[in-house]
Protein backbone atom coordinates (compact mmCIF):
# COMPACT_ATOMS: atom_id res chain seq x y z
CA UNK A 1 0.00 0.00 0.00
CA UNK A 2 2.86 2.37 0.72
CA UNK A 3 3.83 2.29 -2.91
CA UNK A 4 0.32 3.08 -4.00
CA UNK A 5 -0.03 5.89 -1.51
CA UNK A 6 3.34 7.28 -2.53
CA UNK A 7 1.92 7.98 -5.99
CA UNK A 8 0.51 11.15 -4.49
CA UNK A 9 4.03 12.52 -4.16
CA UNK A 10 5.03 15.04 -6.80
CA UNK A 11 6.84 13.99 -9.96
CA UNK A 12 9.60 16.32 -8.92
CA UNK A 13 10.21 14.42 -5.69
CA UNK A 14 10.19 11.09 -7.51
CA UNK A 15 12.70 12.39 -10.03
CA UNK A 16 15.03 13.41 -7.23
CA UNK A 17 15.31 9.85 -5.93
CA UNK A 18 18.96 8.97 -5.62
CA UNK A 19 19.91 12.32 -7.18
CA UNK A 20 22.41 12.76 -4.38
CA UNK A 21 23.08 9.08 -3.93
CA UNK A 22 25.29 8.82 -6.96
CA UNK A 23 27.68 11.26 -5.26
CA UNK A 24 28.23 9.05 -2.22
CA UNK A 25 31.65 7.80 -3.28
CA UNK A 26 32.75 11.21 -4.49
CA UNK A 27 31.76 13.13 -1.37
CA UNK A 28 34.78 14.99 -0.05
CA UNK A 29 33.83 15.98 3.47
CA UNK A 30 36.68 18.46 3.65
CA UNK A 31 35.09 20.50 0.87
CA UNK A 32 31.87 21.11 2.80
CA UNK A 33 31.53 24.58 4.24
CA UNK A 34 31.55 23.43 7.83
CA UNK A 35 33.54 20.23 7.32
CA UNK A 36 30.47 18.15 8.19
CA UNK A 37 30.03 14.47 7.33
CA UNK A 38 27.25 13.87 4.82
CA UNK A 39 24.72 11.03 4.78
CA UNK A 40 22.41 10.24 1.89
CA UNK A 41 19.20 8.54 3.01
CA UNK A 42 16.51 7.21 0.69
CA UNK A 43 13.04 6.02 1.72
CA UNK A 44 9.46 5.96 0.50
CA UNK A 45 6.86 7.71 2.63
CA UNK A 46 3.45 9.31 2.66
CA UNK A 47 3.34 13.07 2.92
CA UNK A 48 2.46 13.09 6.62
CA UNK A 49 5.33 10.64 7.27
CA UNK A 50 7.79 12.85 5.41
CA UNK A 51 7.09 15.79 7.72
CA UNK A 52 7.71 13.60 10.78
CA UNK A 53 10.98 12.17 9.51
CA UNK A 54 12.31 15.52 8.36
CA UNK A 55 11.85 16.86 11.87
CA UNK A 56 13.60 13.83 13.40
CA UNK A 57 16.46 14.10 10.94
CA UNK A 58 16.82 17.82 11.62
CA UNK A 59 17.39 17.01 15.29
CA UNK A 60 19.90 14.33 14.33
CA UNK A 61 21.85 16.78 12.16
CA UNK A 62 22.06 19.23 15.03
CA UNK A 63 23.15 16.63 17.58
CA UNK A 64 25.78 14.97 15.38
CA UNK A 65 26.85 18.08 13.45
CA UNK A 66 26.26 16.43 10.10
CA UNK A 67 24.22 16.89 6.95
CA UNK A 68 21.57 14.35 5.97
CA UNK A 69 20.21 14.42 2.44
CA UNK A 70 16.75 12.93 3.00
CA UNK A 71 15.34 11.70 -0.31
CA UNK A 72 11.78 10.42 -0.73
CA UNK A 73 10.80 8.09 -3.56
CA UNK A 74 7.64 7.45 -5.50
CA UNK A 75 6.28 4.11 -6.63
CA UNK A 76 9.55 3.21 -8.37
CA UNK A 77 11.57 3.03 -5.17
CA UNK A 78 12.69 -0.59 -5.45
CA UNK A 79 13.72 -0.62 -9.13
CA UNK A 80 15.53 2.69 -8.74
CA UNK A 81 17.29 1.43 -5.63
CA UNK A 82 18.30 -1.69 -7.56
CA UNK A 83 19.73 0.50 -10.30
CA UNK A 84 21.68 2.58 -7.78
CA UNK A 85 23.11 -0.54 -6.13
CA UNK A 86 24.10 -1.98 -9.50
CA UNK A 87 25.86 1.28 -10.38
CA UNK A 88 27.68 1.32 -7.01
CA UNK A 89 25.89 4.56 -6.18
CA UNK A 90 23.83 3.43 -3.20
CA UNK A 91 22.66 5.79 -0.45
CA UNK A 92 24.35 5.49 2.95
CA UNK A 93 21.06 4.36 4.50
CA UNK A 94 18.24 2.75 2.58
CA UNK A 95 15.35 0.35 3.04
CA UNK A 96 15.91 -3.39 3.21
CA UNK A 97 12.90 -5.50 2.28
CA UNK A 98 12.50 -8.83 4.04
CA UNK A 99 12.79 -10.70 0.76
CA UNK A 100 16.04 -8.95 -0.16
CA UNK A 101 18.26 -9.80 2.81
CA UNK A 102 20.11 -12.70 1.26
CA UNK A 103 20.72 -11.09 -2.11
CA UNK A 104 22.05 -7.87 -0.52
CA UNK A 105 24.38 -9.83 1.77
CA UNK A 106 25.58 -12.12 -1.01
CA UNK A 107 26.29 -9.13 -3.26
CA UNK A 108 28.25 -7.48 -0.42
CA UNK A 109 26.06 -4.37 -0.58
CA UNK A 110 25.29 -3.95 3.14
CA UNK A 111 27.18 -4.29 6.40
CA UNK A 112 26.16 -6.12 9.59
CA UNK A 113 25.15 -3.68 12.27
CA UNK A 114 26.76 -5.87 14.94
CA UNK A 115 30.06 -4.34 13.80
CA UNK A 116 28.81 -0.78 14.17
CA UNK A 117 26.42 -0.73 17.15
CA UNK A 118 26.08 -2.16 20.62
CA UNK A 119 23.34 -4.61 19.66
CA UNK A 120 22.74 -5.52 23.30
CA UNK A 121 20.87 -2.20 23.54
CA UNK A 122 18.32 -3.47 21.04
CA UNK A 123 16.58 -5.98 23.28
CA UNK A 124 13.84 -3.38 23.88
CA UNK A 125 12.65 -3.72 20.26
CA UNK A 126 10.01 -6.29 19.31
CA UNK A 127 12.09 -9.52 19.21
CA UNK A 128 10.15 -10.88 16.25
CA UNK A 129 10.76 -7.69 14.27
CA UNK A 130 14.46 -7.65 15.10
CA UNK A 131 14.93 -11.30 14.16
CA UNK A 132 13.42 -10.63 10.74
CA UNK A 133 16.72 -8.94 9.86
CA UNK A 134 19.09 -11.58 11.19
CA UNK A 135 20.88 -13.86 8.76
CA UNK A 136 23.45 -16.54 9.52
CA UNK A 137 25.51 -16.59 6.32
CA UNK A 138 27.50 -19.69 7.16
CA UNK A 139 24.44 -21.84 7.85
CA UNK A 140 22.20 -19.99 5.37
CA UNK A 141 19.55 -19.45 8.03
CA UNK A 142 17.29 -16.43 8.36
CA UNK A 143 16.17 -15.33 11.81
CA UNK A 144 19.57 -16.11 13.34
CA UNK A 145 23.10 -14.74 13.14
CA UNK A 146 24.19 -11.20 12.45
CA UNK A 147 21.84 -8.25 12.26
CA UNK A 148 21.70 -6.63 8.82
CA UNK A 149 19.11 -3.91 9.41
CA UNK A 150 16.97 -2.30 12.08
CA UNK A 151 13.18 -2.26 11.67
CA UNK A 152 11.84 1.03 10.42
CA UNK A 153 8.59 -0.28 11.85
CA UNK A 154 6.75 -3.46 12.73
CA UNK A 155 3.53 -2.98 10.81
CA UNK A 156 0.09 -4.53 10.99
CA UNK A 157 -2.87 -4.26 8.62
CA UNK A 158 -6.34 -4.84 10.08
CA UNK A 159 -9.38 -3.23 8.50
CA UNK A 160 -10.48 0.29 9.24
CA UNK A 161 -14.12 1.28 9.43
CA UNK A 162 -15.67 4.66 8.82
CA UNK A 163 -18.13 4.81 11.72
CA UNK A 164 -19.88 7.84 10.20
CA UNK A 165 -21.14 5.60 7.39
CA UNK A 166 -22.17 2.91 9.87
CA UNK A 167 -24.25 5.45 11.78
CA UNK A 168 -25.96 6.65 8.62
CA UNK A 169 -27.12 3.09 7.97
CA UNK A 170 -27.82 2.17 11.61
CA UNK A 171 -31.59 1.56 11.09
CA UNK A 172 -30.96 -0.82 8.18
CA UNK A 173 -28.23 -2.70 10.05
CA UNK A 174 -30.25 -2.96 13.25
CA UNK A 175 -33.12 -4.42 11.24
CA UNK A 176 -30.76 -7.14 9.92
CA UNK A 177 -29.70 -7.91 13.49
CA UNK A 178 -33.31 -8.08 14.69
CA UNK A 179 -34.15 -10.52 11.90
CA UNK A 180 -31.14 -12.69 12.74
CA UNK A 181 -29.47 -12.06 9.39
CA UNK A 182 -26.53 -10.43 11.17
CA UNK A 183 -25.48 -11.73 14.62
CA UNK A 184 -24.54 -8.33 16.07
CA UNK A 185 -24.07 -4.65 15.26
CA UNK A 186 -20.64 -3.69 13.84
CA UNK A 187 -19.17 -2.27 17.02
CA UNK A 188 -17.06 -3.53 19.92
CA UNK A 189 -19.33 -5.01 22.59
CA UNK A 190 -19.35 -4.20 26.31
CA UNK A 191 -16.83 -7.00 26.99
CA UNK A 192 -14.33 -5.70 24.46
CA UNK A 193 -15.11 -8.31 21.80
CA UNK A 194 -14.54 -7.23 18.22
CA UNK A 195 -17.37 -7.61 15.68
CA UNK A 196 -15.86 -10.51 13.72
CA UNK A 197 -18.19 -11.45 10.85
CA UNK A 198 -18.22 -14.49 8.59
CA UNK A 199 -17.69 -14.04 4.86
CA UNK A 200 -21.42 -14.11 4.11
CA UNK A 201 -22.30 -11.83 7.03
CA UNK A 202 -19.65 -9.34 5.95
CA UNK A 203 -20.87 -9.42 2.33
CA UNK A 204 -24.41 -8.71 3.52
CA UNK A 205 -23.16 -5.85 5.69
CA UNK A 206 -21.17 -4.37 2.79
CA UNK A 207 -24.21 -4.59 0.52
CA UNK A 208 -26.23 -2.70 3.17
CA UNK A 209 -23.49 -0.06 3.32
CA UNK A 210 -23.62 0.49 -0.45
CA UNK A 211 -25.98 3.41 -1.09
CA UNK A 212 -26.33 6.98 -2.35
CA UNK A 213 -25.48 9.52 0.37
CA UNK A 214 -26.81 12.99 -0.50
CA UNK A 215 -25.17 14.49 2.63
CA UNK A 216 -21.62 14.01 1.35
CA UNK A 217 -19.78 17.25 0.48
CA UNK A 218 -19.14 18.13 -3.15
CA UNK A 219 -15.45 17.42 -2.59
CA UNK A 220 -16.31 13.70 -2.33
CA UNK A 221 -16.64 13.63 -6.11
CA UNK A 222 -19.72 11.41 -5.97
CA UNK A 223 -22.57 10.53 -3.65
CA UNK A 224 -22.10 6.79 -4.18
CA UNK A 225 -20.89 4.95 -1.08
CA UNK A 226 -19.62 1.35 -1.03
CA UNK A 227 -19.28 -1.23 1.71
CA UNK A 228 -15.69 -1.84 0.72
CA UNK A 229 -13.28 -1.79 -2.22
CA UNK A 230 -10.58 -4.47 -2.01
CA UNK A 231 -7.98 -5.97 -4.34
CA UNK A 232 -6.12 -9.30 -4.30
CA UNK A 233 -2.43 -8.56 -3.94
CA UNK A 234 -2.90 -6.66 -0.67
CA UNK A 235 -6.29 -7.71 0.71
CA UNK A 236 -6.88 -11.37 -0.18
CA UNK A 237 -4.50 -12.86 2.41
CA UNK A 238 -6.77 -12.28 5.45
CA UNK A 239 -9.62 -14.08 3.68
CA UNK A 240 -7.41 -17.09 2.97
CA UNK A 241 -6.19 -17.18 6.58
CA UNK A 242 -9.75 -16.64 7.84
CA UNK A 243 -10.76 -19.82 5.98
CA UNK A 244 -7.95 -21.77 7.64
CA UNK A 245 -5.82 -21.75 4.49
CA UNK A 246 -2.48 -20.34 3.41
CA UNK A 247 -0.47 -19.50 0.32
CA UNK A 248 2.46 -21.84 1.01
CA UNK A 249 3.18 -24.96 3.00
CA UNK A 250 5.19 -24.78 6.22
CA UNK A 251 8.64 -24.79 4.61
CA UNK A 252 7.56 -22.50 1.74
CA UNK A 253 8.28 -25.09 -0.96
CA UNK A 254 4.74 -25.73 -2.19
CA UNK A 255 2.06 -23.37 -3.47
CA UNK A 256 -1.42 -24.00 -2.04
CA UNK A 257 -3.65 -22.13 -4.50
CA UNK A 258 -5.69 -25.22 -5.39
CA UNK A 259 -6.46 -26.28 -1.81
CA UNK A 260 -10.09 -26.21 -0.58
CA UNK A 261 -9.27 -23.65 2.14
CA UNK A 262 -7.62 -21.24 -0.29
CA UNK A 263 -10.53 -21.53 -2.71
CA UNK A 264 -13.03 -20.98 0.11
CA UNK A 265 -11.23 -17.84 1.25
CA UNK A 266 -11.06 -16.42 -2.28
CA UNK A 267 -14.75 -17.19 -2.81
CA UNK A 268 -15.48 -15.33 0.43
CA UNK A 269 -13.53 -12.37 -0.92
CA UNK A 270 -15.44 -12.38 -4.22
CA UNK A 271 -18.79 -12.88 -2.48
CA UNK A 272 -18.70 -9.19 -1.54
CA UNK A 273 -18.35 -8.32 -5.22
CA UNK A 274 -20.99 -10.84 -6.27
CA UNK A 275 -23.51 -9.42 -3.79
CA UNK A 276 -22.89 -5.82 -4.88
CA UNK A 277 -21.10 -4.53 -1.77
CA UNK A 278 -17.87 -3.44 -3.43
CA UNK A 279 -16.61 -0.76 -5.75
CA UNK A 280 -16.01 -2.03 -9.28
CA UNK A 281 -12.61 -3.05 -10.61
CA UNK A 282 -13.20 -0.69 -13.53
CA UNK A 283 -13.65 2.38 -11.32
CA UNK A 284 -11.17 5.12 -12.12
CA UNK A 285 -11.11 6.30 -8.50
CA UNK A 286 -9.16 3.92 -6.26
CA UNK A 287 -10.59 2.40 -3.12
CA UNK A 288 -8.10 4.39 -1.07
CA UNK A 289 -9.23 7.72 -2.50
CA UNK A 290 -12.87 6.69 -2.04
CA UNK A 291 -12.18 5.88 1.60
CA UNK A 292 -10.54 9.26 2.19
CA UNK A 293 -13.58 10.92 0.63
CA UNK A 294 -16.03 9.15 2.96
CA UNK A 295 -17.28 6.83 0.24
CA UNK A 296 -16.06 3.44 1.52
CA UNK A 297 -17.04 1.98 4.88
CA UNK A 298 -14.36 -0.75 5.26
CA UNK A 299 -10.80 -0.59 3.98
CA UNK A 300 -7.37 -1.95 4.94
CA UNK A 301 -5.46 0.20 7.44
CA UNK A 302 -1.71 -0.09 7.86
CA UNK A 303 -0.09 1.22 11.02
CA UNK A 304 1.46 3.91 8.81
CA UNK A 305 -1.97 5.13 7.61
CA UNK A 306 -3.50 6.37 10.85
CA UNK A 307 -1.82 9.78 10.80
CA UNK A 308 -3.42 10.68 7.47
CA UNK A 309 -6.79 9.28 8.54
CA UNK A 310 -6.72 11.13 11.86
CA UNK A 311 -5.91 14.41 10.14
CA UNK A 312 -9.11 14.17 8.11
CA UNK A 313 -11.17 13.13 11.13
CA UNK A 314 -9.93 16.08 13.21
CA UNK A 315 -10.29 18.77 10.52
CA UNK A 316 -13.46 20.63 11.52
CA UNK A 317 -13.24 22.87 8.47
CA UNK A 318 -13.88 19.97 6.08
CA UNK A 319 -15.40 17.33 8.38
CA UNK A 320 -17.54 19.19 10.92
CA UNK A 321 -18.54 17.01 13.84
CA UNK A 322 -17.01 13.98 12.10
CA UNK A 323 -20.06 14.12 9.86
CA UNK A 324 -18.62 12.02 7.05
CA UNK A 325 -15.33 10.60 8.36
CA UNK A 326 -14.86 8.95 11.75
CA UNK A 327 -12.42 6.05 11.55
CA UNK A 328 -11.44 3.21 13.85
CA UNK A 329 -9.95 -0.27 13.44
CA UNK A 330 -11.87 -3.47 12.72
CA UNK A 331 -11.15 -7.19 12.24
CA UNK A 332 -11.13 -9.10 8.94
CA UNK A 333 -13.93 -11.61 8.23
CA UNK A 334 -13.72 -15.38 8.72
CA UNK A 335 -15.07 -18.62 7.24
CA UNK A 336 -18.78 -19.34 7.11
CA UNK A 337 -17.90 -22.53 8.99
CA UNK A 338 -17.72 -20.33 12.10
CA UNK A 339 -21.25 -18.96 11.72
CA UNK A 340 -22.52 -20.76 14.82
CA UNK A 341 -19.72 -19.46 17.06
CA UNK A 342 -20.42 -16.73 19.60
CA UNK A 343 -18.69 -13.38 19.29
CA UNK A 344 -16.27 -14.45 22.06
CA UNK A 345 -15.36 -17.64 20.20
CA UNK A 346 -14.62 -15.73 17.00
CA UNK A 347 -11.91 -13.49 18.44
CA UNK A 348 -8.94 -15.73 17.60
CA UNK A 349 -10.19 -16.87 14.19
CA UNK A 350 -9.29 -13.79 12.13
CA UNK A 351 -5.85 -12.73 10.88
CA UNK A 352 -4.29 -9.78 9.08
CA UNK A 353 -0.86 -9.27 7.61
CA UNK A 354 2.15 -8.13 9.61
CA UNK A 355 5.26 -6.91 7.86
CA UNK A 356 8.32 -4.73 8.19
CA UNK A 357 10.90 -2.80 6.24
CA UNK A 358 14.31 -2.07 7.70
CA UNK A 359 17.06 0.54 7.68
CA UNK A 360 20.36 -0.89 6.44
CA UNK A 361 23.80 0.65 5.93
CA UNK A 362 25.59 0.56 2.61
CA UNK A 363 28.94 -1.22 2.39
CA UNK A 364 30.11 1.74 0.29
CA UNK A 365 29.27 4.36 2.87
CA UNK A 366 32.24 6.45 4.03
CA UNK A 367 30.41 7.15 7.27
CA UNK A 368 29.17 3.72 8.29
CA UNK A 369 29.14 4.32 12.04
CA UNK A 370 27.24 7.58 11.66
CA UNK A 371 24.83 5.90 9.23
CA UNK A 372 24.26 3.09 11.74
CA UNK A 373 23.67 5.66 14.47
CA UNK A 374 20.99 7.31 12.32
CA UNK A 375 19.37 3.92 11.72
CA UNK A 376 19.38 3.35 15.49
CA UNK A 377 17.84 6.74 16.24
CA UNK A 378 15.08 6.21 13.68
CA UNK A 379 14.37 2.68 14.88
CA UNK A 380 15.03 2.54 18.62
CA UNK A 381 15.35 5.97 20.20
CA UNK A 382 12.58 6.33 22.79
CA UNK A 383 11.79 9.98 22.11
CA UNK A 384 11.73 9.41 18.35
CA UNK A 385 9.43 6.42 18.73
CA UNK A 386 7.09 8.44 20.91
CA UNK A 387 7.18 11.32 18.45
CA UNK A 388 6.37 9.09 15.45
CA UNK A 389 3.67 7.06 17.22
CA UNK A 390 1.87 10.13 18.58
CA UNK A 391 1.61 11.46 15.05
CA UNK A 392 0.22 8.24 13.65
CA UNK A 393 3.33 7.16 11.78
CA UNK A 394 3.66 3.74 13.37
CA UNK A 395 3.26 1.59 16.47
CA UNK A 396 6.29 2.04 18.76
CA UNK A 397 9.15 -0.37 17.99
CA UNK A 398 9.88 -0.44 21.72
CA UNK A 399 7.77 -3.22 23.26
CA UNK A 400 7.29 -1.65 26.69
CA UNK A 401 6.08 1.58 25.09
CA UNK A 402 3.77 -0.24 22.67
CA UNK A 403 2.15 -2.31 25.41
CA UNK A 404 2.26 0.52 27.94
CA UNK A 405 1.70 4.19 27.24
CA UNK A 406 0.61 3.59 23.64
CA UNK A 407 -2.46 1.77 24.98
CA UNK A 408 -3.12 3.81 28.12
CA UNK A 409 -2.39 7.38 26.96
CA UNK A 410 -5.38 8.88 25.14
CA UNK A 411 -3.14 11.18 23.12
CA UNK A 412 -2.37 8.16 20.93
CA UNK A 413 -4.89 7.01 18.30
CA UNK A 414 -7.01 5.38 16.95
CA UNK A 415 -9.36 4.31 19.71
CA UNK A 416 -9.08 0.57 19.06
CA UNK A 417 -5.29 0.58 18.59
CA UNK A 418 -5.03 -2.51 20.79
CA UNK A 419 -5.92 -4.41 17.61
CA UNK A 420 -2.48 -3.50 16.24
CA UNK A 421 -0.82 -4.89 19.37
CA UNK A 422 -2.80 -8.13 19.24
CA UNK A 423 -1.64 -8.63 15.69
CA UNK A 424 2.02 -7.87 16.42
CA UNK A 425 1.92 -10.26 19.38
CA UNK A 426 0.91 -13.02 16.96
CA UNK A 427 -2.66 -13.42 18.19
CA UNK A 428 -4.21 -12.10 14.99
CA UNK A 429 -1.21 -11.44 12.74
CA UNK A 430 0.67 -13.46 10.12
CA UNK A 431 3.71 -12.85 7.92
CA UNK A 432 3.19 -11.78 4.32
CA UNK A 433 3.69 -14.99 2.27
CA UNK A 434 5.94 -13.42 -0.35
CA UNK A 435 8.43 -12.43 2.37
CA UNK A 436 9.08 -16.14 2.98
CA UNK A 437 10.47 -16.91 -0.49
CA UNK A 438 13.52 -15.85 -2.52
CA UNK A 439 11.32 -13.86 -4.89
CA UNK A 440 7.63 -13.14 -5.34
CA UNK A 441 7.27 -14.16 -8.99
CA UNK A 442 5.25 -17.24 -8.07
CA UNK A 443 2.66 -14.83 -6.67
CA UNK A 444 2.85 -11.82 -8.99
CA UNK A 445 3.12 -13.70 -12.28
CA UNK A 446 1.72 -17.02 -11.12
CA UNK A 447 -1.44 -15.66 -9.48
CA UNK A 448 -2.07 -11.91 -9.50
CA UNK A 449 -1.38 -11.38 -13.21
CA UNK A 450 -4.55 -13.21 -14.29
CA UNK A 451 -7.16 -12.21 -11.70
CA UNK A 452 -9.07 -10.14 -14.27
CA UNK A 453 -10.63 -13.46 -15.30
CA UNK A 454 -12.13 -13.82 -11.82
CA UNK A 455 -13.40 -10.24 -11.68
CA UNK A 456 -14.90 -10.64 -15.15
CA UNK A 457 -16.80 -13.72 -13.94
CA UNK A 458 -18.25 -12.15 -10.78
CA UNK A 459 -18.80 -8.61 -12.06
CA UNK A 460 -20.15 -9.71 -15.43
CA UNK A 461 -17.83 -7.25 -17.17
CA UNK A 462 -15.97 -8.02 -20.40
CA UNK A 463 -12.29 -7.56 -19.65
CA UNK A 464 -11.02 -9.22 -22.81
CA UNK A 465 -10.17 -12.42 -20.96
CA UNK A 466 -11.97 -15.69 -20.32
CA UNK A 467 -14.24 -15.33 -17.25
CA UNK A 468 -13.39 -17.93 -14.62
CA UNK A 469 -14.84 -18.83 -11.24
CA UNK A 470 -12.54 -18.78 -8.23
CA UNK A 471 -12.26 -22.57 -8.25
CA UNK A 472 -11.50 -22.71 -11.97
CA UNK A 473 -8.91 -19.98 -11.73
CA UNK A 474 -7.10 -21.37 -8.69
CA UNK A 475 -6.83 -24.81 -10.22
CA UNK A 476 -5.66 -23.41 -13.55
CA UNK A 477 -2.81 -21.30 -12.11
CA UNK A 478 -1.51 -23.85 -9.61
CA UNK A 479 0.92 -25.69 -11.96
CA UNK A 480 2.57 -22.52 -13.28
CA UNK A 481 2.80 -20.96 -9.82
CA UNK A 482 4.48 -24.11 -8.47
CA UNK A 483 6.88 -24.10 -11.40
CA UNK A 484 7.83 -20.49 -10.67
CA UNK A 485 8.36 -21.24 -6.97
CA UNK A 486 10.52 -24.25 -7.86
CA UNK A 487 12.59 -21.99 -10.11
CA UNK A 488 12.98 -19.44 -7.30
CA UNK A 489 14.29 -22.19 -5.02
CA UNK A 490 16.78 -23.29 -7.68
CA UNK A 491 17.86 -19.69 -8.31
CA UNK A 492 18.45 -19.15 -4.61
CA UNK A 493 20.69 -22.21 -4.39
CA UNK A 494 22.60 -21.25 -7.54
CA UNK A 495 23.21 -17.64 -6.48
CA UNK A 496 24.46 -18.39 -2.97
CA UNK A 497 28.23 -17.70 -3.16
CA UNK A 498 28.84 -19.36 0.21
CA UNK A 499 27.77 -22.82 -0.97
Amino acid sequence: MKKLIALTLSIFMAALLFAGCGKTEKTDVSNSKEDKPVLNVSVFAQEHEQAMYREVISRFEEKYNCTVNFQVAGDQYWPELEAALTANAAPDVFYLGLGDIKRRVWADKIVPLDDLLDVSSLDKIWPVALNLYRYDVENDKLGEGKLWALPKDFSAVPMTVNKAIIEKRRPQIEELVEKGILPFFPEIDENGNLPVYTFTEFAILCKTLTFEDPTLPETAGSKQVYGTHLWEDFCLQPFIWGAGGDYLNEDATKVLFDTPEFIEGYEGFMKIVEMGGSGLSTDEVTGYMKFLAGRVAYFPCGTWDVGAFQAIEDDESINPGKSWFDFDLAPWPISDRYADLSIEERQDKWFGRIDSVGYCVSKQSKNQKLAAELAYVLSADEEVQRFLAKRGGQVPNIVSMAKGEYLTDDSYFPESREIFIRMLEGKNGRRVPTSLTFNAIWHTEGFISGVDSVWSYYEGIDKGVKPMSVSEYCKSVQPKAQELLDQAIRDEAALNPFK
